[in-house]
């Protein structure tokens, strides 16, 4: 598998390229700013993308999906509890004093217990809510080196969890998400996140403080 992470705009958020080695068939995984980058990364890795795939619609996973829909054709892939967030975009960048961004059409949904296939690659969708009520984790179990890979928007960060108060988080709601969804799986599962670097499951486990069994009790 090709994965690639590119920290864009002032909030540094991550989007990534993802693509099948074999097929070069890829998508762009949270289409924030610097879209003409995030575009030129995919042609040096030699990729046709074919979608675009958003873990979640905050403004700084979405607010490029417009301008990557007009310059790739592409159709935009997202949890159908994330469309209040996607049509909030406006709103939330005036707040931030930012340009207004235009709020793009959904063109197909990610539904928890199906499946995303990328060339060879198939993906399971996992529910990891709490930070936005339609974040979801695109999780592969690996190849043949049986190394699984996770991209988990805004769920889990090296050291840190998203934050909750933002519409429909909740606190309890997400450490449940990571427990029955992310830490359930094989401690070397690479972790990729909305910010921030790489990390494991098995890392998260010992170092986390939200990871731990008292985590609710670190939250007060």
């Amino acid at each position: 598998m090709i994965i690639e992470r590119l920290a864009v705009g002032p909030f540094q958020m991550n989007s990534y390229i993802v693509g099948c080695e074999k097929t070069g068939e890829g998508i762009y995984v949270d289409p924030g700013a610097e879209v003409g980058r995030v575009i030129e990364a995919a042609r040096a890795a030699g990729l046709r993308l074919t979608r675009l795939v958003g873990t979640h619609a905050h403004l700084d996973h979405a607010e490029g999906v417009a301008e990557a829909k007009e310059k790739l054709g592409l159709p935009y892939l997202l949890h159908e509890a994330e469309l209040h967030n996607l049509r909030s975009m406006p709103a939330v960048a005036q707040g931030y004093g930012f340009p207004k961004p235009e709020v793009p059409e959904m063109d197909g949904l990610l539904t928890p217990g199906e499946s995303l296939t990328v060339g060879e690659i198939t993906f399971e969708i996992r529910l990891t809510d709490g930070h936005a009520p339609g974040n979801i984790t695109l999780y592969w179990p690996g190849g043949e080196n049986g190394t699984g890979h996770a991209i988990v928007g805004d769920a889990l960060f090296a050291g840190s969890i998203g934050r909750t108060d933002l519409y429909m988080g909740s606190a309890k709601t997400l450490l449940n998400s990571i427990r029955t969804q992310l830490l359930a799986l094989p401690a070397d599962t690479v972790v990729y996140p909305g910010h921030g670097p790489e990390t494991t499951i098995g890392r998260e486990k010992e170092t986390n403080p939200f990871c731990q069994e008292d985590a609710e009790n670190f939250l007060q």
